[in-house]
C-alpha cells in the first residue's frame, strides 16, 4: 500500500471545510430548535478538526523470519535454457510500529515531500484505546543480512514517515487555527436562514434586562482545548434561558468589586455566614438588574444567587464559605444539580474565613480544578474561569471560581 501520495494536503483540507459548511447547511430547524448554539459550534469542530498523525518509533516490534526468495539469474539472457530467476535462502523482516491520530492521512501529500515511495505492508486503524500500527517488510538474502543492518534499514524507513507526518502536521495548523471561526460562521448563518432567529438567538445567547447607563463588560476570551461532543439533542423541557456572555461577564465584575471591598475590612464581616454574605452581594446586584432574588427554589434545590428573565433563571451562582478541597468540588456538583438544560453559564463565589494562610486556600482550588476541568484560564489570581463537563448529561458547564480573603 503506498503511502503520502495522495491529493495534495492544501486540496483534501479545502474540501473538509466544504463538507462541515455542507452538513451544517442541512441542520433542519427541529434539529437546533431547543438547542445550544455554542454546543453545536464544539460538536462540529470536535467532528472536523484534523487529528494529526504522531508515529511512535521506539515502540517499533521487529519480527524475522526464514523465506526463500528469487533472485534474477543474469545468465538468462545469454543462454534461452538458463532460468529466468533462481531460489536462494533469505529473510523477511518485519516491523510493527505504533502511531495515533487519523489513518486517513496517510492518504494525503504533505505541501512539503519528497519523490521518495512511501510502502507499507498493512496499515491498521486505531483500535478503541486510539492506537493504530502500520507494518514495514524487508526481505533480503541471507548472504547480505546482518542484526545492525535491518535494524537501520527500519530506522530510515520510519524516520522518512516521521518527517512526513510532520509535515502534514504542519499544513493541518493552519487548517485547525481557523475552524472555530468557520464553524462560528457556518452555525450563525443557518441560524438566520432558518426564518426563527429572534426566537432561537433569545434561547441560545439571551440579554438580560440591564439597569440604564450600567458599562457593559467585554467578553472574555480563552484558548479551546480540544474535546469530543455527542451531538446536541432537543430538550424535552420547555425552552429555558442562558446568560449572554457580556452578562456572565458584568456580573462577575460587580461580584469582584463589591467583594474586594469587603477584603479591605474583613472584621466587620467577621460574624457573617453564607446567607449574610449572600445578601449583601445581593443588594449590590439589584443596583443593576431586575428582581434579582436570593435561595430562589432550582429543579433539585435551592441556589444561593439568582437573575431572572421572564421566569426563567438566566444565572445562577453560589456563595460557599471555604471549608476544603472536598467541600469546594461537592459545591460544584450541588450547583450542577440546580441547573437545567440551557443554564451552562455558573459561578462559584468562596470566601476564605479560617485559613490564615489564603494563598494555600488558592492551592487547594488551582489542584481542584485541574483534577474536573476539561480547560481553564485564570485571569486573575483569586479568580478562575474554567469548563466543567457535567458527568450526568455531558453538557459542558462555563464555571467562574471567585475567591476573596475575608480572615480578620
Amino acid at each position: 500500500m503506498k503511502c503520502f501520495a495522495g491529493n495534495l494536503t492544501v486540496d483534501v483540507f479545502k474540501a473538509h471545510h466544504a463538507r462541515m459548511r455542507q452538513e451544517i447547511a442541512s441542520l433542519s430547524a427541529e434539529k437546533m430548535d431547543k438547542t445550544d448554539r455554542d454546543a453545536w459550534i464544539d460538536y462540529f469542530i470536535s467532528q472536523y478538526e484534523i487529528d494529526c498523525l504522531t508515529i511512535y518509533p521506539e515502540n517499533m516490534q521487529l519480527e524475522l523470519d526464514e523465506k526463500t526468495l528469487q533472485e534474477y539469474n543474469h545468465w538468462s539472457r545469454m543462454d534461452p535454457y538458463e532460468p529466468k530467476y533462481f531460489d536462494v535462502a533469505g529473510f523477511k523482516a518485519t516491523c510493527t510500529v505504533p502511531y495515533t491520530g487519523d489513518p486517513e492521512l496517510f492518504k494525503v501529500t504533505p505541501m512539503t515531500h519528497s519523490l521518495r515511495p512511501f510502502e507499507v505492508e498493512r496499515l491498521d486503524r486505531p483500535n478503541k484505546d486510539g492506537i493504530g500500527y502500520f507494518v514495514l517488510v524487508y526481505e533480503l538474502t541471507q548472504r547480505e543480512a546482518t542484526a545492525d543492518g535491518i535494524r537501520e534499514h527500519f530506522q530510515q524507513e520510519i524516520g522518512a514517515f516521521v518527517a512526513a507526518a510532520e509535515h502534514i502536521r504542519t499544513d493541518a495548523k493552519q487548517f485547525n487555527d481557523s475552524l472555530r471561526q468557520q464553524v462560528e460562521q457556518a452555525v450563525d448563518k443557518r441560524i438566520a436562514e432558518l426564518d426563527k432567529f429572534a426566537s432561537i438567538r433569545q434561547g441560545l445567547n439571551l440579554p438580560l434586562r440591564r439597569v440604564k447607563d450600567v458599562p457593559m463588560a467585554k467578553p472574555l476570551a480563552l484558548p479551546r482545548k480540544r474535546l469530543v461532543f455527542n451531538m446536541p439533542r432537543p430538550s424535552e423541557q420547555s425552552p429555558s434561558y442562558c446568560i449572554a456572555d457580556v452578562d456572565y461577564e458584568h456580573i462577575t465584575e460587580i461580584i469582584d468589586g463589591c467583594c474586594s471591598i469587603m477584603e479591605q475590612a474583613p472584621g466587620s464581616y467577621e460574624g457573617f455566614g453564607e446567607e449574610q454574605l449572600r445578601d449583601h452581594i445581593l443588594s449590590v446586584l439589584n443596583t443593576h438588574y431586575e428582581n434579582t432574588t436570593g435561595e430562589t427554589f432550582r429543579k433539585k434545590g435551592k441556589t444561593d444567587i439568582n437573575v431572572p428573565f421572564e421566569g426563567h433563571a438566566a444565572y445562577i451562582a453560589e456563595c460557599k464559605i471555604w471549608h476544603g478541597k472536598k467541600a469546594f468540588l461537592a459545591a460544584i456538583d450541588q450547583l450542577f444539580s440546580y441547573t437545567t438544560w440551557r443554564d451552562t453559564k455558573v459561578s462559584v463565589i468562596v470566601f476564605n474565613k479560617n485559613a490564615k494562610n489564603f494563598e494555600t486556600v488558592l492551592d487547594s482550588i488551582q489542584g481542584a480544578l485541574d483534577e474536573v476541568s476539561v480547560q481553564e484560564g485564570r485571569p486573575k489570581h483569586a479568580q478562575w474561569y474554567c469548563k466543567i463537563q457535567n458527568k450526568d448529561d455531558e453538557r459542558i458547564m462555563h464555571v467562574t471560581v471567585q475567591v476573596f480573603d475575608l480572615h480578620a
